[in-house]
């Protein structure tokens, strides 16, 4: 699998994510608005990161993801992440 190809998957997993924990709308999530613009807050990034570390032993530091992040500025901070386990 190529990197892009990963990276594509991951986006993919948590948009399902936080569209199914959070009741968004997965095509909102992948219009490129930011967090903040779908008024997701720092609690629901904070409940975001305990679901990541659950389901897929990605281990996220408080703060990490941020409100001012779009869907695909988070998904390459928790890729990073995913490729340091």
């Amino acid at each position: 699998m190529t990197a892009l190809s990963v990276e594509f998957s991951l986006k993919h997993k948590v948009s399902g994510l936080i569209s199914e924990k959070f009741g968004l709308d997965e095509a909102e999530l992948l219009s490129g608005a930011t967090f903040d613009e779908l008024d997701i807050d720092s609690l629901i990034l904070v409940e975001l990161s305990l679901i990541l570390r659950k389901e897929m032993g990605i281990v996220l530091v408080e703060g990490e993801l941020k409100s001012s992040f779009t869907l695909d500025e988070a998904v390459a901070v928790i890729s990073a992440k995913a490729d340091q386990a």
